[in-house]
């Protein structure tokens, strides 16, 4: 059994995550990870960082390892330190965009990515083996440390100023001028986002910058944009950006609170690094859920798309095996291989920012010039959505709604890797067909999970 989702292990916090995993987690990651180096630990601003973040650093102490403890800080900040400071790897303590009550543990290698499939199969087989500390006993040649050997806590704020000094490079020139209203969902990037707008120049508003706890992504940040919307149509913003809790994903909206996702900033930014022979391969790595929209206005402009699988586990190995620059997803994790290669949030943004300031256009144009087909994405609660998707009457409705949108369109069901949901998503160029298919499939699959 593996633990870990497309997304590390997950789970209610102190129920279904509890200090015993984290503390296992700690200690096998301490045994196997980069021997004789200094592991880093990050969290989140949800209460039970607090738990698990202590849970984790016994672990690795009881090793003899150091941890290199930052705090809070947005998962690709955690992922730029490891990098960066030559640390053997870590553990970012965040659900990303899920509800408070969850958290989660996502392990990173030393080069500051998400460790391989194997590596978390491994990870996996030691915490669930409860004999597994039996096994290396005091007699054995690999007994625990004691006194002076045990590992030590090394205070990792300096390395926070770093990333944020690494965030206000990027641009390549001043932002002076523009104006933004950013939300930092009360999350990761509450304590970073605004220092950065305002060195780069901007004139910078923020909302929900004052985590309690309990309210990280509540009714805000990027998977909650109808806020940020009425804030910049009712002011005087060139655009919003909105993070989710750990700070890897940007949404925005344009100057008429018009969302703008991961599909419409990546063909903005797509069509400025082709401009400027940046687009490596002269493509973009999107994802199955890729509105046909994007991959018409690349073709336009003699670029493509290549599809790989959710997650942006999946972009990055397919960016990597074709040496592409940009890839993301839909929902906003977008990837800048040639700058960090994992998806930052505040760096999405201030890279969006920088296109529009040169561009002399508003928000609003660089949006429109990516026209959607009408798609419609709805989430159905199940109890075991792996096997729902699986299930022949659920793959015989799949057929039947592919066969009423003939080739006017795509049907995509899929099983979360982060919550207890079946994904469905209906694509059409004629919007009257994509209703039909949404509700006949939400029926099917509905009353199959109450029938399983």
């Amino acid at each position: 059994m593996n633990l870990f989702g497309t997304d590390g292990i997950r789970g209610v916090a102190n129920a279904d995550l509890t200090c015993t995993v984290a503390y296992r987690l700690g200690r096998s990651m301490g045994l196997m990870m980069s021997p004789s180096t200094d592991l880093a630990v990050g969290k989140d601003t949800r209460a039970s960082g607090d738990m698990l973040e202590a849970a984790l650093v016994a672990g690795i102490t009881s090793t003899g390892r150091n941890v290199v403890r930052l705090g809070i800080i947005t998962t690709p900040g955690l992922s730029y330190s490891i990098s960066h400071a030559g640390l053997g790897g870590g553990v970012m303590i965040s659900a990303s965009h899920n509800p408070a009550e969850y958290n989660g543990l996502k392990v990173f290698g030393p080069d500051g990515t998400k460790v391989a499939d194997e590596v978390e199969e491994a990870l996996s087989a030691f915490i669930l083996d409860d004999h597994a500390n039996e096994r290396i006993s005091p007699s054995s040649a690999r007994d625990f440390p004691t006194g002076m050997r045990i590992g030590r806590v090394i205070p990792g704020e300096g390395l926070v100023d770093r990333y944020v000094d690494f965030l206000v490079s990027v641009p390549g020139k001043s932002l002076a001028g523009l104006s933004v209203i950013v939300d930092a969902a009360n999350g990761s990037t509450s304590h970073i986002a605004e220092r950065v707008w305002r060195e780069v120049g901007a004139k910078v508003q923020v909302k929900n910058c004052n985590p309690d706890g309990d309210n990280i992504n509540r009714q805000c940040g990027s998977t909650h944009l109808a806020p940020l919307s009425q804030a910049v149509t009712g002011g005087e913003a060139q655009a919003g950006f909105a993070y989710d809790g750990d700070g890897d994903r940007c949404m925005a909206v344009d100057e008429d609170g018009r969302e703008m996702n991961g599909d419409h900033m990546m063909g903005v930014l797509a069509e400025d690094m082709a401009s400027r022979g940046a687009l490596k391969g002269n493509a973009v790595v999107g994802t199955v859920m890729s509105n046909f929209g994007l991959e018409a206005f690349l073709k336009e402009r003699g670029l493509k798309l290549v599809r790989t699988q959710v997650g942006d586990r999946s972009v990055l190995e397919k960016m990597r095996q074709c040496g592409f620059s940009l890839g993301g997803e839909q929902s906003g994790h977008l990837i800048f291989r040639d700058v960090l290669e994992t998806g930052d949030g505040i760096l999405t943004s201030l890279l969006v920012a920088q296109v529009l300031a040169g561009s002399g256009c508003s928000m609003s144009d660089l949006r429109s010039a990516i026209v959607d087909l009408p798609q419609v994405l709805v989430n159905v609660r199940a109890d075991n959505p792996k096997g729902l998707v699986s299930d022949e009457a659920v793959a015989d409705a799949i057929a039947k709604a592919e066969a009423h949108l003939g080739d006017r369109g795509r049907v995509l069901v899929r099983a979360s890797g982060t919550e207890p949901l079946v994904r469905i998503m209906v694509e059409s160029e004629d919007e009257t067909l994509v209703p039909w298919c949404i509700g006949y499939l939400r029926e099917v699959i509905e009353r199959r999970n109450r029938g399983r």
